[in-house]
């Protein structure tokens, strides 16, 4: 973890910018269901790691963003994300320290959740989501999580080297 090493607000806008392509390149419909939630990941890396910069108004407007490219109602994506935002702050302290293998034990069950809010209000708005769009993204995302936040971790870490 990254923590106590201030990272720039550039830096964090540019994994959120690059995490929002990988989400919205088109990929073939055989894969899309089981598209990994790059930018949900990133968001909640974020969360855990620069808590006092990118927090809980910081992930709810994340959120909004993606409601707003997709079209989805209104603070739908902003609300899943703020609740997984906040799942994530209650949960961070215990992942200090962990490999990150074993922080996705606890970074599955924020996923879930933010999942399920999504479905929740689909259902709510009376929205017919298949289950699998909503299901597979929280495999694929929890699988590549140690890989993304890795990614990420170097990338920060690089940044911290040039800037002092």
């Amino acid at each position: 973890m990254i923590v106590g090493v201030r990272i720039s607000a550039l830096m964090m806008i540019a994994t959120l910018a690059a995490a929002l392509v990988l989400t919205l390149v088109p990929v073939p419909p055989a894969i899309a269901s089981a598209r990994p939630a790059f930018y949900t990941i990133t968001v909640l890396f974020w969360v855990m790691n620069q808590p006092d910069r990118f927090g809980l108004l910081a992930a709810w407007l994340a959120g909004l963003m993606i409601d707003v490219i997709y079209g989805t109602p209104l603070a739908e994506h902003g609300l899943a994300m703020a609740v997984a935002a906040y799942g994530m702050i209650k949960i961070r302290e215990w992942l200090w320290g962990l490999p990150l293998i074993q922080q996705t034990i606890f970074v599955a069950p924020v996923l879930l959740i933010y999942e399920f809010v999504l479905f929740w209000i689909d259902g709510v708005a009376g929205l017919d989501v298949n289950p699998w769009y909503r299901w597979l993204p929280v495999v694929s995302s929890t699988l590549l999580w140690p890989a993304w936040a890795y990614l990420l971790e170097r990338i920060a870490r690089a940044e911290t080297r040039h800037t002092g």
